[in-house]
């Protein structure tokens, strides 16, 4: 059994996790329950059904020393979590007893909250309760993908996964500290099957709120693993089912994206980090979400024997966020920070790794540069991104292609202007750290830092492109010495678009594109 109890989870989650409390002996009043006293124990068992697949998860959990300033007991799970929805009702069979009983339960659903950000069902207990306090019920599984981040629970490759969002409903004890302890039940998966998650192999133990267990990824099953065992500076991949692509040559180029992102990044700890993969039956392209310490990509199912590249720049991205954190802001109106950056470091560092081309890195620009400029979203200010969330697609990758370019652009500004003894890791370096101490910092903050360097057209420009959604035009050289801008048109459903794109110097060597 593993026990995680990590600076970056407290970060995560806005809290501080503390450690266990003294007992006071003798015959005197009996001390509150402490940390140590407050256990939740958690058992994941998958269930087969006839066909060979997962058809449900069966979760269990006991729940011993609840705070005495512990509200009424209820449970919560998600209805929608980032779009995926139907969490609550695939959980079947929902029964809490505690040490008088069968508690009697009423369920309250909140508001829908619009675009496809988080809301819950909570069943509330119609009495006090005493601990012990034992929930269980049954998550059924889907067996093809959803259009959304990669949280629901799937059953695939005779195994299953999901995020925490996608199967919990847990003790609605917002903030309060327990020691949790997760224990897999494998016995229906068969000989050699082995469990992962975001907080360690096989069981595993944590302190913090229970909530904390939605923010990592679970899987189990046949699992392939790299490294065989042990890890590669804190790094471990998993992957469930037969990818497109040859998945370990393919972790193997991913762990060492990892350890050039973790000194790129000035990463000093051995916090682990681990990578899953699944094949899903219907999915559309390669997508990846990141959670603490961990992202899982989903993959389609493999055609015959041919064997494809793996989504690189995909992997690179999401690894990118465990230290491209994001700021505080109103929902979805700040999501060009952590994903302009993420998409802006996923094609650099590549190439200026040795490990992706300088042909790849300026098509990928490119990309992004036609995603921006033929986007029905590229002029939405802010807050209606944000008000859109997931209910339009156009509006929700925007900030990926529009920070991106932002960033590039940022970056040149910083280097005319000091002459080339700045650059953007020295704004958003600090604001990292801010955050990973727990402080609150917003896009005011990020602002103020390169008005200091770069005067008050600074503000103005961030104010126009990124707040108002007035369109950017990078400098010509936003992407190093080895290209310049040139003006272009695209045509999209017989309109012409125009815009820009950058080409290749040919008299500058690869070499000084890699060292920019």
């Amino acid at each position: 059994m593993q026990t995680v109890q990590t600076v970056r989870t407290a970060i995560v989650l806005g809290l501080a996790i503390v450690g266990a409390t003294g007992a006071c002996g003798g015959s005197g009043p009996k001390p509150a329950p402490g940390p140590e006293q407050r256990t939740l124990n958690v058992a994941l068992r998958p269930v087969r059904g006839g066909s060979g697949n997962v058809t449900d998860l069966s979760v269990r959990w006991e729940l011993r020393g609840r705070a005495p300033n512990a509200q009424r007991f209820s449970i919560r799970a998600p209805i929608v979590y980032a779009s995926v929805a139907g969490i609550a009702d695939s959980m079947q069979d929902l029964a809490v007893r505690d040490a008088k009983g069968v508690v009697p339960l009423q369920h309250e659903d909140d508001p829908v909250n619009a675009g496809g950000f988080p809301y819950f069902r909570h069943w509330r207990a119609e009495r006090d309760v005493v601990p012990p306090v034992i929930a269980t019920y049954r998550a059924r599984t889907r067996a093809t993908a959803v259009s959304a981040p990669q949280f629901s629970l799937q059953a695939n490759g005779g195994g299953v996964s999901a995020a925490g969002s996608g199967f919990f409903a847990l003790p609605e004890d917002s903030g309060i500290v327990y020691r949790t302890r997760l224990h897999w039940d494998l016995t229906e998966l068969g000989e050699n099957s082995i469990a992962a998650s975001t907080f360690g192999e096989g069981d595993f133990e944590l302190v913090g709120p229970p909530e904390q267990l939605l923010q990592g990824y679970y899987m189990a099953g046949h699992l392939g693993r790299l490294p065989v065992r042990g890890s590669t500076h804190g790094f471990t991949a998993y992957w469930l089912g037969t990818p497109p692509f040859d998945a370990k040559r393919e972790m193997q180029w991913t762990a060492q994206m990892y350890t050039y992102l973790r000194t790129f990044f000035r990463d000093t700890t051995d916090d682990p980090f681990r990578v899953f993969v699944r094949v899903l039956p219907g999915q559309n392209g390669y997508p990846g979400t990141a959670l603490l310490n961990s992202f899982m990509l989903g993959t389609p199912v493999r055609s015959g024997d041919s064997v494809s590249s793996a989504p690189r720049e995909t992997l690179t991205h999401e690894m990118v966020h465990h230290w491209a954190v994001g700021i505080d802001g109103p929902e979805g109106t700040v999501t060009w920070f952590p994903e302009g950056l993420a998409t802006y470091y996923a094609r650099l560092l590549p190439m200026k790794a040795g490990l992706d081309s300088v042909t790849s890195f300026i098509e990928s620009v490119n990309k992004t540069a036609r995603a921006y400029y033929t986007s029905p979203a590229r002029n939405l200010p802010a807050d209606e991104i944000g008000r859109a969330g997931f209910s339009n697609p156009s509006a929700r990758n925007l900030p990926y292609a529009r920070g991106s370019l932002y960033f590039a652009d940022v970056d040149a500004q910083l280097r005319a202007a000091s002459g080339g003894r700045r650059k953007l890791e020295d704004i958003v370096f600090p604001i990292f750290d801010r955050v990973r101490r727990g402080e609150r910092v917003t896009q005011d903050d990020f602002v103020a830092a390169l008005v200091r360097d770069l005067g008050p057209s600074a503000r103005a420009q961030f104010e126009a492109v990124m707040v108002r959604g007035e369109t950017l035009v990078p400098a010509a050289n936003a992407f190093g010495p080895c290209f310049d801008r040139k003006s272009t048109s695209f045509t999209v459903d017989g309109k012409t678009i125009e815009g820009y794109e950058w080409i290749r110097l040919a008299w500058v060597p690869d070499d000084q594109c890699r060292a920019w």
